[in-house]
This record gives C-alpha cells, structure tokens and sequence, in this order.
C-alpha cells in the first residue's frame, strides 16, 4: 500500500483560516484604535492635574510676594523682572499670580519634561508639544503622537485674566 502524505493546507482551510483572521481583526483593530486615544486623553489628563498642583503651590508663593495683582508682560516689555517668581534660580512669567501662558517662560521651567514648539521644531523630539501665537493669552499642549493644534486633541491653558478670574483648562479630545 501506497500512503500519501499530506503537506500543506487544502484551500478549504485556507479559507477558513482567513475568515476568522478578518473576523478578529474587525474586533481588534477598534479596540486597539479606541486604547491609542484613550491613552492620549489620559496622558492630557495627567498633565492637566500637573499643572493644577504646580499652581496650588505656585499661586500662594506670588501672593506673598504681591504679584496676584499684577498683569502679565507683554512680550515688548524691557525690562524682564516686572511680573516674575523666581523659583529654583528660573525666573517665572506670571500673570495675576497664575503661570503665564508661556511655555520657554513659565511651564518648561516648572514642570520636569521637554516642551518643543510644534509649529517651529516638529521634528525636535519631546515630552511635550506646545503651540500659542505671541499676542494670545492661551497656549496649546499636545502629546507625542498628535502634535499639531490641527489635529484637534490638546490641553488648552488660558492664563488668567483678571486677579479674580483664575486660569481655565479645557481638553479637546475630538482628533485623539
């Protein structure tokens, strides 16, 4: 008797074997696609909460030192000691006793992680990515993998305004 060996698939299994390939791809790739947004909420989130406690112990530190009356700087103004705390040798811009929205000024010294603009130096790798226009009182921080203010998913700090009107925070997680 002459036994024959079986290499290979039939294309039955083959088949098969594609079919539950594409079935547990439609249910996987969602899922891994909603972690990755996720994820960058979250990492939004974390540096929103950052933020607030560096300000917590910030914001009493200018009040001792009468600078929660005080407006922020333009970026004209000359002399650059007006409205600043100095903290760890930095000198820190503020406005009404709030960190400015400034990040080479205010929060890439107050927070330990990389801050890059994302419109000057995309290619620079960093922690962080920021964005604001020189005239705005707000300023936009994206995460790693989505660092364009376009692509609609950052924190938005908006400094304060006023001496009673405390800095605002809004997440934009519609692009994440």
């Amino acid at each position: 008797m002459n036994l024959m060996l079986k290499n290979g698939f039939t294309l039955i299994e083959l088949v098969v074997v594609i079919i539950v390939l594409a079935i547990l791809s439609v249910i996987a790739v969602p899922r891994f696609i909603e972690l990755q947004s996720d994820a960058r909420i979250s990492s939004l989130k974390g540096l929103q909460a950052e933020m607030h406690s560096v300000m917590s112990v910030l914001y009493p530190k200018s009040v001792l030192q009468g600078l929660q009356n005080k407006p922020p700087q333009d970026n004209d103004d000359v002399t650059d000691d007006e409205n600043v705390i100095i903290i760890d040798g930095q000198k820190i811009h503020l406005a009404y006793g709030y960190p400015a929205a400034d990040s080479k000024k205010a929060w890439s010294m107050l927070i330990m992680a990389t801050f890059t603009d994302s419109v000057f130096n995309a290619d620079e790798p960093a922690d962080w990515y920021f964005h604001n226009n020189g005239g705005d009182n707000f300023i936009r921080f994206m995460t790693q993998t989505k660092k364009f203010s376009g692509d609609n998913c950052y924190l938005k700090y908006t400094q304060a305004t006023s001496p009673t009107t405390p800095p605002v925070f809004e997440i934009v997680d519609s692009g994440c």
